[in-house]
């Protein structure tokens, strides 16, 4: 019997939406928002200096590097532009 857990989270998704459009009166952020139970907070690696300094190093080679190809993308498009314009003015 393929499909019954498509259909059964159909079923509570129908279910679901019908007890919301019952509520016609003020609707706060929790009937809406899914509860994680135990949640805990996301832990974060902790980095020394010298890796934050790498990091923004490499950050910065990137941003020059998409600057450069973004130069010469806006070059070749407007001296292909200018080549004809050139050609069927001539």
């Amino acid at each position: 019997m393929s499909g019954a857990g498509n259909m059964l989270h159909a079923i509570k998704s129908l279910n679901a939406n019908r007890k919301l459009l019952k509520k016609r009166t003020v609707r706060s952020t929790n009937d809406y928002k899914r509860v994680i139970e135990n949640a805990e907070k996301p832990q974060f690696k902790k980095t020394t200096p010298e890796l934050m300094r790498n990091i923004k190093i490499k950050i910065k080679r990137y941003k020059a590097l998409d600057r450069w190809i973004n130069f010469s993308a806006a070059l070749a498009t407007f001296l292909v532009l200018f080549l004809v314009y050139w050609v069927l003015r001539n």
